[in-house]
């Protein structure tokens, strides 16, 4: 896999060709997630990049935003989380060129005219609600604060809803000018690259106002424990959705591989341990789910299901088994080369389109200014020994886990 760094007009840019792909995307990656938030500010991100999709200085309106996107069958999506949010285009190639003027009239021309953004807190308050009314999503957000504390690490990336409502367009602008800056933010070209010098020369023309210098730092992370190892909320529920959290490795440390391999083992496809024994052979849910996620200060192992509230507490022993046994080493060679050859076919086919090698590669450089290529991380995966993963299963001790639930 090769791929190119430049600094262009200060701006750092990853070139990533893949000569096989039918398609170009061209991302924009800005560190300005939920972390980079206060109390007052909470929800400014996520509420930030639903404006930047309304109104630019070529295009006047969302529906001409929308019909410039939509007249080439291009995607053009964004995301926010808690470390970076992410702007793309993907388009065949002979039309990157149009990409990249979109994105550039995106992010350096949005206007947030007062009329739209107050249309479009209502939107987003939609959004929220639409999420407290998804118990299997809301879990998460409340499992998160129960987690990682009252500050912007636990806070979640959409609510509260008087934030939203308060917002100005002041805010808004000064939000996007203080941290989607030169120093801040990395713009992808992955996929097709059919003429890298005209594409640097316009990246070099069009990105050349950005603001030099971020205003804002993220706050320092401070290890947190739950004063409780069991909470949870009411919402009157038709099932209680469970999640058991333990703390786990983040992203500088190489430890996390073997926690990826072990949350396969216990329950992240159809033949896992969490699968097997609590749906297939207990009936006792429809979704359940074991997965280790890092982020760059810190890393958490998520197990989570929709139990039976008459069984729940059935359910919940019989997950903490499971648990337990990985916890006391009871893990066979045979499960260890099994879901190593699962998570080196699912990293393979996962990042087959361009807008999946964008992601994966500028996710890297963004947050670790270091790139491992697949082939490396691959091998990496290709040489972890069964004892890799005895040596953190105590991660899954009992007074290690923490559990929430929604009821």
């Amino acid at each position: 896999m090769q791929y190119e760094i430049k600094k262009i007009n200060w701006l750092e840019c990853l070139f990533i060709p893949m000569k096989d792909s039918n398609s170009t995307t061209i991302q924009i990656l800005a560190k300005a997630g939920s972390i980079y938030e206060t109390k007052e500010t909470n929800g400014i991100s996520h509420f930030l990049e639903h404006l930047f999709f309304k109104w630019w200085k070529k295009y006047k309106t969302p529906k001409e935003v929308a019909e410039a996107i939509d007249s080439f069958g291009w995607e053009f999506n964004a995301f926010t989380g808690d470390e970076y949010a992410g702007y793309y285009v993907k388009s065949a190639p002979e039309f990157v060129e149009k990409s990249i003027e979109v994105l550039g009239d995106m992010i350096l021309e949005a206007q947030f005219p007062n009329e739209e953004m107050e249309r479009e807190k209502w939107v987003v308050i939609q959004e929220i609600k639409m999420y407290e009314d998804n118990p299997s999503a809301l879990v998460l957000d409340k499992r998160k604060e129960f987690f990682f504390g009252d500050n912007s690490y636990g806070w979640s990336t959409l609510w509260p809803v008087k934030n939203i409502q308060n917002f100005t367009r002041e805010d808004l602008i000064k939000h996007k000018d203080w941290l989607y800056t030169k120093d801040n933010l990395i713009l992808i070209v992955s996929g097709k690259i059919k003429n890298q010098e005209k594409i640097e020369e316009l990246l070099a023309n069009i990105f050349e106002k950005l603001p030099e210098n971020k205003k804002i730092e993220k706050p320092l992370f401070e290890v947190f424990s739950p004063n409780k190892q069991k909470d949870f909320y009411s919402k009157k529920t038709e099932q209680n959705h469970l999640i058991i959290s333990a703390k786990g490795f983040d992203g500088n440390d190489n430890k996390k591989y073997a926690a990826n391999v072990l949350s396969t083992i216990l329950g992240w496809n159809m033949s896992s341990r969490l699968f097997q024994n609590i749906r297939e052979k207990e009936w006792l849910c429809y979704y359940i789910r074991a997965r280790h996620y890092s982020n760059l200060d810190s890393g958490v192992f998520l197990i989570r299901a929709g139990l039976e509230k008459w069984r729940f507490d059935f359910g919940v022993n019989k997950i903490y088994e499971e648990l337990e046994r990985i916890a006391k080493w009871d893990i066979s060679q045979d499960e260890f080369e099994k879901a190593i050859g699962y998570t080196i076919g699912q990293l393979q086919m996962g990042i087959e389109s361009s807008d999946e090698m964008a992601n994966f590669m500028g996710n890297q450089y963004l947050l670790y200014w270091e790139i491992k290529t697949l082939d490396e991380i691959l091998e990496i995966y290709r040489n972890l020994k069964l004892e890799d993963l005895l040596e953190i299963a105590d991660k899954f001790k009992k007074e290690n886990l923490y559990q929430y639930w929604i009821e």
